[in-house]
């Protein structure tokens, strides 16, 4: 996957005059919190809470570290996951972009999975040229990593924990902003590869005694 990492602004039409928002996107999506957690809705098949087609790669491409004050390149907002299988190989490469001229290091974390760092550079990444400064003999293996103002960051994992995993940017403003997306690692063969269900006779938190006896909040 060759995944952008913005700083932008959604457009809000407002009777007719334009108002616009700051936000932040992974590949010109801004990240949308469900009503329903995705873990909930994954495992208990509610479709309608999130899509199943967060992109692989960005809807334009374009010099991403020019100096870009004014752009039309405005993220959507959108619950959008990319679905794994077990024992997958997944490599990504992160790709800041200067939109508004607001490149900025992201601390992009994985849940759910550590990872190697092959590389990172600054520029655009080159996928003919680039790949040859991988360290391929003894990359660093972490949980965060630091992508580069106007710069790029490529990880490789294997996606061999199942389970529903966020993957955003550390900066509580840009996580807030809609830096994030979640990846779905779906089961393996055996129950050893696959999550727990949660159990049919699990009552939801809001009416849970043993919650309501801790707080020392009455039900009545």
């Amino acid at each position: 996957m060759y995944i952008t990492a913005s700083m932008d602004k959604i457009v809000h039409n407002l009777s007719a005059d334009m108002d616009y928002v700051l936000a932040s996107s992974l590949n010109n999506i801004s990240w949308v919190n469900p009503s329903t957690a995705v873990l909930q809705a994954y495992y208990r098949n509610l479709s309608e809470f999130y899509t199943t087609d967060f992109p692989d790669e960005p809807p334009y491409y374009f010099d991403f570290v020019a100096d870009l004050r004014d752009n039309s390149t405005h993220p959507l907002k959108g619950t959008k996951v990319k679905i794994l299988e077990f024992g997958e190989e997944v490599e990504i490469v992160f790709q800041a972009t200067n939109l508004l001229n607001a490149s900025d290091d992201h601390s992009m974390y994985l849940h759910g999975h550590k990872f190697y760092v092959l590389g990172e550079g600054y520029g655009n990444f080159y996928s003919t040229s680039d790949p040859e400064t991988y360290n391929l003999v003894d990359p660093p293996y972490l949980s965060t990593a630091s992508l580069p103002v106007n710069g790029w960051l490529t990880i490789r994992f294997k996606a061999n924990n199942p389970g529903v995993w966020a993957m955003h940017c550390q900066e509580g403003r840009h996580l807030s902003w809609g830096m994030n997306t979640v990846l779905i690692v779906k089961n393996g063969s055996n129950p050893e590869t696959s999550i727990r269900s949660p159990p049919a006779n699990m009552p939801p938190c809001e009416i849970s005694p043993t919650i309501l006896s801790a707080l020392d909040v009455s039900t009545k």
